[in-house]
């Protein structure tokens, strides 16, 4: 039953996001169906979930109805349009044919990727809430199933519960709906919502890297492989441990395609472009705390690159006005102790004491096999040579700001935290750094392509 009230959900959010894909999006989504799956799915998902924390900023409970009514209203809009097809992709990388197609897998690669993401996928999904989403998520989503935030004890009774109370719901509102329809103890459903949303993240990297040739081919196979990815138990890896990063990771990803696509002036149909980046970047600051220091970083990055600056404003307008229930809801949580003091930054003793641990700590992600294999080492090896074409130098620059920026909030993260410095960088630092991994390598991948590399043709398939 749990998992078919999941299912339902995320069939659901589905249909919710497919005409915002097909009438807003079609330059992120691309001509394939996967693309066009995922993200239709990021966009019933950011829309479906800035939409329950409203209505649970109203006191109302996050109800199965909601995600009905936004997938019926989806579906009757695409209705009206029956001969609506995507436009040619709008983003600003180098495309896998003259038509501005994606290249295409060989189909055992593809089998065995679709296989390798099913599989994992299903043994998380089995498996019960653990870590963050034992503590904090799950219960959470169950208040949120039956009370909103306003009244949700884990937001406001000091006895229970008392972690993270300021952190966002988006992705617990999500939950919700399948703990509804679910026996109180069913994990599966809601397990499947947080799944989803790791596919839809593996789906989009796929039809973003497979526009920038041979290496984004390359980037691709590694990305779909890594231990945090497809494990189960690697410190608890993307899924089974009921995280919610996966969903942060998706979000930030889709932010800075369109950041990118709008920064360089690439896009066709740039209102829409600043509408669906808007919409992403009020869930990602929605999904978790550090969501909103990431806006920022890629905010000022935009700046700093250019070469059109002028969007950044309304953008940050648009996700400031569409965030503003999160805030609601943080701002009558009651309070917890201070997990991060700004004394710690100031203190010589402390810095002198934690800044040797933290700088180990953080470096370390560049090598950690268990979770992300040989990846980092690799976008940091193909963003830092020069490249020569003025496309692919702006780009390198923006990621470079970004990964700079990156760096520094993790750095700054650690120093101020009031945690044993080891066990925080330890449980938290590789989930912080998976956030950034995806835009990272698609932005790697789009330096390399514009740097030279010929395309590949959609009879040439990367390798």
């Amino acid at each position: 039953m749990s998992l078919l009230a999941g299912a339902a959900c995320v069939a659901a959010l589905l249909v919710a996001g497919w005409w915002p894909m097909r009438a807003w999006a079609p330059g992120l989504a691309g001509p394939t169906l996967t693309g066009r799956m995922s993200v239709a799915f990021a966009l019933g998902a950011a829309i479906a979930g800035l939409v329950l924390v409203l209505l649970s900023a109203l006191g109302m409970p996050a109800h199965p109805a909601v995600l009905g009514v936004l997938a019926l209203g989806s579906a009757l809009l695409l209705r009206g349009r029956p001969g609506a097809e995507p436009a040619a992709p709008a983003s600003p990388a180098a495309t896998a044919d003259p038509a501005g197609g994606v290249a295409r897998l060989p189909r055992g690669f593809a089998a065995l990727l679709l296989v390798v993401a099913l599989v994992s996928t299903g043994a998380s999904v089995g498996l019960p809430f653990r870590s963050d989403g034992s503590k904090f998520w799950a219960p959470r989503a169950r208040d949120l199933a039956e009370v909103g935030a306003a009244h949700a004890p884990s937001l406001h009774d000091p006895g229970r519960l008392g972690v993270h109370r300021n952190y966002p719901l988006l992705v617990p509102a999500l939950m919700a709906p399948a703990f509804t329809l679910s026996p109180p103890d069913a994990v599966a459903g809601p397990k499947l919502v947080l799944a989803a949303l790791t596919l839809a993240l593996l789906g989009v990297l796929a039809v973003q890297l497979l526009r920038c040739g041979a290496r984004g081919g390359l980037l691709l196979l590694v990305f779909a492989t890594l231990p945090f990815l497809v494990g189960t138990d690697v410190r608890e890896s993307a899924v089974s441990g009921g995280f919610v990063d996966s969903a942060e990771a998706l979000f930030l990803l889709l932010v800075v395609a369109g950041a990118e696509a709008l920064r360089r002036g690439a896009a066709q149909g740039a209102d829409r472009t600043l509408l669906v980046t808007g919409l992403f970047g009020a869930a990602l600051a929605s999904t978790k705390l550090e969501g909103a220091a990431e806006l920022g970083l890629v905010a000022i990055a935009w700046l700093l690159t250019g070469p059109l600056r002028r969007p950044v404003l309304p953008w940050l307008a648009l996700v400031l006005l569409l965030w503003v229930p999160t805030l609601v809801i943080r701002a009558g949580a009651s309070p917890e102790e201070a997990g991060f003091t700004a004394e710690s930054l100031t203190d010589g003793s402390t810095l002198l004491a934690r800044g040797v641990p933290v700088l180990a700590g953080v470096g370390s992600l560049l090598l950690d096999v268990s979770c992300f294999g040989l990846l980092p080492p690799l976008v940091l090896l193909w963003l830092l040579p020069r490249a020569g074409a003025p496309e692919a130098r702006g780009t390198r620059t923006f990621a470079l700001w970004l990964l700079a920026g990156a760096a520094g909030f993790l750095l700054v993260s650690y120093l101020a935290t009031t945690m044993h410095t080891g066990r925080h960088i330890h449980t938290s630092a590789h989930r912080l750094a998976w956030h950034w991994l995806p835009a990272l390598a698609l932005l790697a991948a789009r330096v390399r392509a514009d740097g030279g590399e010929r395309p590949a043709s959609p009879a040439r398939v990367p390798s």
